[in-house]
């Protein structure tokens, strides 16, 4: 019959515990890798806004138009409409400008929408990065853009007309809308060369 010592069996006991230790510290290691590995890149969607990647500089809003004169600015309050002759609210601004000149997005995003109505002329929508949406009303036919197409600030979208009847006084211009949680904001207070410039 053998015996062993209480050192001998001491020995046993620390090297079983190193070897469970060792052991859950590669299941440990394991779990974290997996978990890094499957995290998106730098590039987040926190609430519908996108995140640049650590480094990258957010997009900075540019106007719609180089050449224009202010029109009809926004206002959630009524005011008199020349062309229909009633009083309503102005839900956008007015870029004066001459026929054909170009129009570019404002903000970088998704062109949702592309029509002609009789009332608003042609009408290029897009949802910017920022989660707002953009409204561009008054174009000519002939647009730069199509549904589904990412654009960037700068890029151009269409050409600028007379085609929206409801402010047919106003002559040539951009009619810009601006809608942020469904809500008609005032896209003076986003443009680079806003209300208080």
């Amino acid at each position: 019959m053998k015996f062993y010592s209480n050192s001998t069996n001491d020995k046993k006991k620390k090297n079983n515990l190193w070897t469970l230790v060792g052991g859950l510290a590669l299941i440990v290691s394991a779990v974290i890798i997996t978990v890094v590995a499957t995290l998106p890149d730098n590039s987040q969607n926190v609430g519908g806004n996108i995140i640049p990647p650590v480094g990258e500089q957010a997009e900075q809003y540019v106007m719609p138009m180089s050449e224009y004169t202010m029109g009809q600015e926004f206002s959630d309050k009524l005011v008199f409409n020349q062309t229909l002759k009633q009083w309503r609210t102005h839900n956008g601004v007015d870029f004066i400008g001459e026929k054909g000149a170009d129009v570019r997005a404002v903000l970088g995003g998704k062109v949702t929408s592309v029509e002609t109505t009789t009332l608003e002329g042609t009408v290029v929508t897009i949802e910017q990065s920022d989660g707002i949406v953009s409204i561009y009303k008054s174009l000519s036919a002939e647009v730069a853009v199509e549904v589904g197409q990412t654009v960037k600030a700068g890029d151009l979208i269409g050409k600028v007309d007379a085609t929206m009847v409801t402010e047919k006084n106003e002559g040539t211009h951009l009619h810009l809308e601006m809608k942020k949680d469904g809500q008609y904001v005032n896209p003076l207070e986003y443009l680079p060369e806003g209300a208080d410039k």
